[in-house]
């Protein structure tokens, strides 16, 4: 079988891997590095998509799903079949109108031609044809997934894994059978050791009260899709219960869109989650501290003290940007990242130290308090170990998605069980 790197490897984004044997083929993503600098940068390097029949999806975030529009609009003859779960077939569409909106690199109707060409499939049932393939619970956001191959030595695809059990989500799927492990890195070196997530809400929800105290508001940069939830539910929980002042709390972007979809997705949700809704009196969902901003400028959540969640999460566009010039020059505000910053977006030059950051061609002075907190929905090196070491029958491991010192972080940890390969965008071997 031949696998074929299009994207995703020595990079954390534009996530597209072929496989092909004889006439049977699969694509699994095919997603966008929206961080680029540029088109060279940005999108896989698929120059022959048209040999693939089908494409496997693990979840909905664009560095996984935002080239397919432009691979559906290149060729009006490519029309092969995209499986998915159903929140991944959802959330999907969300996610490609907004990159569309943004970024007026493909049309409306192109979207609409991904979405018809969609499939969606349920954990463990197997699909595809020929090159036949099931998907497993990647503990990353609803619906995502891992992909496992399956032929005389399977192989098996993590796309982004979390071994971590949250508020809404059961952790990743262990003890699956494959010769072959493409695994993903961003968080691999040695000292990416993940907190126990009760620690890390304790002192996101102490660090919010203090800044509440001050006088000041909190802006929470966010992805629409998971993190957002997680969070949401656990300043609807603390506020709730008293631990948190009793403030407004706005939520901006497409995160409002995403719950509606995780609502109605609940079978994909972990068990607790799934029982309180399904079961319990009140809906975090609809939560009466939420509210949405009433104007264009944002002026009337500016006029008072607030928590703000707002996409998006790595300060590269979204209505982020506008709490951050209101907010960035007054120390007793707290700037709040919970998510992966990635190379070369603003929000990892400000996490890296700096402090004047240019916004929409605007100067903007960061004085605000800035703060992360390790709310993962990635596994740390020592879950990805655990990862290859529960995978039955594993030979060789493949590691993508991750920068690269990760990389080779990782691949230490490894290389004494395993044949460990870090593979170029562009290079193919035969698995």
């Amino acid at each position: 079988m031949k696998l074929t790197f299009y994207g995703g490897a020595r990079e954390v984004g534009r996530n597209c891997i072929g496989l092909q044997e004889g006439r049977s083929s699969l694509l699994m993503d095919c997603g966008v590095n929206v961080g680029a600098d540029s088109l060279s940068e940005e999108f896989p390097l698929l120059e022959d998509a048209k040999d693939y029949g089908q494409i496997a999806i693990s979840h909905a975030h664009l560095d996984h799903v935002g080239y397919l529009p432009i691979l559906y609009s290149k060729s009006k003859k490519f029309r092969s079949k995209i499986f998915a779960t159903k929140p991944t077939h959802d959330l999907m569409g969300l996610l490609l109108a907004d990159y569309q909106r943004l970024s007026n690199k493909f049309s409306k109707d192109a979207i609409k031609g991904v979405v018809r060409h969609c499939k969606s499939i349920k954990y463990k049932k197997k699909a595809g044809k020929s090159m036949r393939f099931s998907f497993y619970n990647s503990g990353h956001i609803l619906g995502s997934s891992m992909v496992l191959v399956h032929s005389k030595s399977n192989l098996l695809f993590t796309s982004d894994v979390n071994n971590r059990k949250t508020r809404l989500l059961e952790p990743c799927h262990h003890g699956l059978t494959a010769k072959t492990l493409i695994m993903e890195s961003t968080y691999g070196a040695a000292k990416d050791k993940h907190s126990p997530l009760k620690e890390v809400i304790k002192e996101l929800i102490d660090e919010i009260e203090t800044t509440l105290i001050k006088g000041g508001s909190i802006l929470i940069p966010s992805f629409a899709v998971g993190r957002a939830q997680e969070i949401l539910f656990i300043l609807e929980q603390h506020m709730t219960s008293g631990a948190l002042s009793p403030v407004p709390i706005f939520v901006d972007g497409m995160i409002l869109k995403a719950n509606r979809i995780y609502r109605q997705n609940l079978d994909f949700a972990g068990k607790s989650i799934k029982h309180q809704l399904l079961h319990g009196s009140r809906d975090p969902f609809k939560s009466k501290h939420f509210h949405i901003p009433k104007t264009r400028s944002r002026s009337d959540v500016m006029r008072q003290q607030a928590i703000i969640v707002s996409t998006s999460g790595m300060l590269t566009g979204g209505p982020a940007h506008i709490y951050l010039k209101y907010m960035a020059d007054n120390p007793r505000n707290l700037l709040a990242f919970i998510g992966y910053q990635a190379e070369g977006t603003p929000g990892r030059r400000i996490v890296d130290g700096d402090r004047e950051i240019e916004i929409d061609d605007q100067k903007v002075r960061i004085r605000m308090t800035v703060k992360e907190f390790d709310f993962s929905a990635h596994s740390d090196q020592a879950g990805l170990v655990q990862l290859a070491r529960t995978t039955k029958g594993l030979e060789r491991v493949f590691l993508i998605h991750g920068e690269p010192a990760k990389l080779k972080e990782l691949r230490d940890a490894l290389k004494e069980n395993y044949e460990v390969i870090i593979p170029k965008n562009g290079e193919n071997y035969r698995v």
